[in-house]
């Protein structure tokens, strides 16, 4: 049977994929399933809200853990304003990996 509905499709290069941390995975999977714009690759979650639900316990780590996907080219964040509020999050598709390694 195939799925229709309450699931989340995560792109095979992101666990491909040997740069990345256990949590920028997790993170990518949590933007994705937050996603609702943009042919789902726009997300718009608090950042508060995101660490609270994912046990990531400081700000310092969540940064380290975006800045891993901005690197690896899988995100792309548009910082909020005090008057556009929660920040921008782009999933972005990632590059075909050669060999299956990236």
């Amino acid at each position: 049977m195939a799925l229709v509905k309450n699931y989340t499709q995560i792109p095979n290069e992101l666990f491909q994929n040997q740069n990345l941390d256990i949590k920028a995975i997790g993170l990518y999977a949590y933007l994705k399933y937050r996603s609702y714009s943009g042919n789902a690759q726009k997300s718009f979650p608090c950042q508060k809200t995101m660490m609270k639900e994912l046990g990531i316990g400081s700000s310092n780590t969540f940064k380290k853990i975006v800045d891993e996907l901005i690197k690896n080219e899988f995100l792309k964040v548009k910082k909020g304003s005090i008057f556009t509020g929660n920040s921008s999050y782009d999933l972005l598709i990632p590059k075909k990996c050669e060999n299956d390694t990236c």
